[in-house]
């Protein structure tokens, strides 16, 4: 493939409002923001007449599944992929550029010839897709949409409302990253205003933990090491401790903010143990002056400044030597010795 062309918002708008027939999709482990920014993006495209069908690599996080009550997600199935985007005639991936992040479809998607549009917010991006519309400045994918939306006339009723408030509350750590700015509260308004209730979507997402995501989380509270003089926190979670727990792997979302709770802690390194022999799964955060996104890339990933990820291979003490050296380096040379 070509490398990606950049296109503003009216020609987004254009190509999609050509297509008739249009797959969704976003990155694996999809998280509020991508399933917000997928299933708002179906139902507002289908209201509009289009046959929008939203897939997603695995099936919805638990915590996210009031979202897709009647089960309108879909998961990709790697042996049909192909024949799903040639009926297609445009493929949409939101909230993502990162080949690494679609796989197990990666080479189907960049081997189509459907045209592909990504709209995305992440500083990361690999030539996947055809065209993007991309805005660094959003917090959040759903802002994207929300605004595109707006700009192309589509309402936003009650329900999208919701699901938009989602994606942009998560991706915002419910308005507490630095990535919370006015244009966020001002999406954030924009969305109450048409109906979504932060209060009820509060209770749904963060008062409502199954067991043994809290014991998870009463682990990692027990165990993690800081190092850098405090200032940075490494958190490791092997497969024996999410058993023991009776937890699974989409539970540890969220929990790599737990240990910055602790007024020292800079930055944070969440390390995860897959069910079977894969790369370890790392997760990178920052309260501020630390830019994870560039140590990420080191290992092969990438995201925001504050808030980034890799798959590293190796064993999960191993990963979590390199990475907690370079970490340590990155943050020496950005001020945090």
């Amino acid at each position: 493939m070509k490398q990606s062309a950049r296109v503003d918002l009216p020609a987004a708008i254009d190509r999609i409002r050509q297509a008739n027939r249009i797959a969704i999709t976003t990155h694996a482990r999809a998280d509020g923001d991508a399933i917000g920014s997928v299933a708002a993006m179906q139902r507002v495209l289908q209201m509009q007449g289009k046959k929008a069908q939203a897939f997603l690599h695995e099936r919805v996080n638990e915590r996210y599944a009031f979202l897709d009550p009647h089960k309108l997600l879909t998961t990709w199935n790697a042996e049909t992929a192909a024949a799903e985007l040639a009926e297609a005639d445009l493929l949409l991936v939101l909230d993502t550029c990162s080949a690494a992040q679609i796989e197990p479809i990666r080479d189907v998607v960049k081997a189509a010839t459907t045209h592909s549009l990504a709209i995305d917010h992440h500083i990361t991006r690999d030539d996947i897709v055809r065209d993007v519309y991309a805005d660094e400045t959003a917090a959040a994918c759903a802002q994207i949409i929300a605004h595109l939306f707006d700009t192309a006339g589509w309402e936003i009723d009650p329900v999208t409302a919701e699901l938009l408030y989602v994606g942009l509350a998560t991706d915002t750590g419910w308005f507490r990253f630095s990535n919370a700015d006015a244009a966020a509260y001002k999406t954030a308004a924009r969305l109450v205003a048409a109906g979504a209730k932060p209060n009820e979507l509060y209770e749904r997402l963060y008062l409502n933990e199954p067991v043994p995501r809290a014991r998870l989380v009463g682990a990692v509270m027990s165990s993690f090491e800081l190092l850098a003089g405090g200032k940075l926190a490494m958190v490791r979670l092997p497969r024996d401790v999410l058993n023991r727990c009776s937890a699974t792997q989409q539970m540890t979302e969220d929990l790599i903010n737990e240990p910055q709770r602790v007024g020292s802690v800079v930055a944070c390194v969440l390390l995860t143990e897959p069910p079977d022999d894969g790369p370890i799964r790392v997760s990178f955060r920052s309260k501020r002056g630390v830019d994870v996104a560039a140590v990420a890339s080191t290992f092969g990933g990438g995201g925001h400044a504050r808030a980034a990820g890799a798959k590293v291979s190796g064993t999960i003490d191993d990963v979590a030597k390199r990475v907690a050296e370079a970490m340590i380096t990155a943050m020496a040379e950005q001020g945090h010795e």
